[in-house]
């Protein structure tokens, strides 16, 4: 038991960096979503020329869209490896134990 044990932990430390990462791809997108918001409210006072304004503001808006899906992304296969290790270590475990023949002695 003390190998299940130790996968029980392990999943549920899984399920708590799957929602950390999840979070993390969340307040990623909300920053690049204020960024971007930033940048044109400089490039309407004129602050920023043309040029500038476009490239801070894909650039914000790139980096954040592909930070935020890795790292929510990350999340997601963190939780489904840990639903995969939870599925196959209950599938053994249902294996180990005797079936009914057996307990009767047959």
């Amino acid at each position: 038991m003390e190998g299940q044990a130790r996968i029980t932990a392990k999943v549920e430390h899984a399920r708590a960096v799957e929602q950390v990462l999840q979070w993390l791809g969340w307040s990623v997108a909300a920053l690049g979503v204020l960024g971007v918001v930033a940048f044109a409210v400089l490039w309407a006072v004129g602050e920023l020329n043309l040029d500038q304004a476009v490239s801070l503001i894909l650039g914000t808006a790139l980096a954040t869209v592909l930070s935020g899906a890795t790292a929510y992304g990350s999340g997601v296969n963190v939780g489904l490896g840990a639903e995969r290790l939870e599925l196959a270590a209950l599938a053994e475990s249902r294996q180990a134990e005797p079936g009914p023949a057996a307990r009767r002695g047959r």
